[in-house]
């Protein structure tokens, strides 16, 4: 058996509680990560899930059997299916490279790049479970500290924001960003914040 951690807004633990844990509306599988050595790496989702104003995160834990089929790969690429035994022993051994280092080379690698090959660095895994988790397989359900893994995306910490209001309308802190956009704009000034065809005419 091994163990995954799902994250999830503390709204919906008495659903979870109830009934188990249930694809999302439009999703056709659960969002998990393997429990590891790295509490770090398995909760590396949880910044990014509170920036849609989800509140506070919890951490739903429960068991799958290693045979379990799933899907591995990075958000926003291919997934790869396995099993869940296998799925721990990938992130297992992307636990053990530095995520700087590994990004830098997924982004140079031509493989990766086309999706024959699966992205070493630790940072934006995510397993898919394309079932419901019954309510006798959750192990337990934990409160995290709601200061763990990064936001908008792996390694954006130190990278100029981005001001779009295509993929940031609505979001904490937006209108300020943009004020300033303009008000450097009007004064001659460069920013440092990207505004996707701010440039164009």
């Amino acid at each position: 058996m091994t163990v995954f951690v799902h994250l999830t807004s503390h709204r919906n633990l008495p659903a979870i509680r109830r009934s188990g844990i249930k694809p999302a509306r439009r999703a056709e599988a659960i969002y998990a990560l393997p429990v590891t050595r790295n509490f770090q790496i398995a909760h590396q989702w949880l910044r990014e899930l509170k920036r849609d104003g989800a509140g506070e995160i919890f951490g739903v834990y429960f068991r799958l059997p290693g045979d379990e089929p799933v899907r591995v790969g990075h958000f926003g690429s291919a997934h790869v299916e396995m099993t869940a035994a296998e799925a721990v022993a990938l992130m297992m051994q992307a636990e053990t490279r530095d995520p700087s280092a590994a990004r830098e080379e997924d982004r140079a690698s031509k493989a990766v790049a086309r999706g024959r090959r699966l992205p070493s660095s630790p940072e934006g895994f995510e397993v898919l479970v394309p079932r419901r988790i019954e309510p006798s397989e959750i192990v337990r359900v934990k409160a995290l500290p709601q200061v763990v893994g990064w936001r908008y995306r792996p390694g954006a910490n130190g990278a100029p924001p981005c001001a779009c209001l295509c993929c940031e309308r609505g979001r904490y802190g937006i209108g300020k960003l943009l004020r300033r956009v303009e008000e450097n704009e009007a004064a001659g000034r460069a920013d440092k914040a990207t505004l996707f065809g701010r440039d164009e005419a």
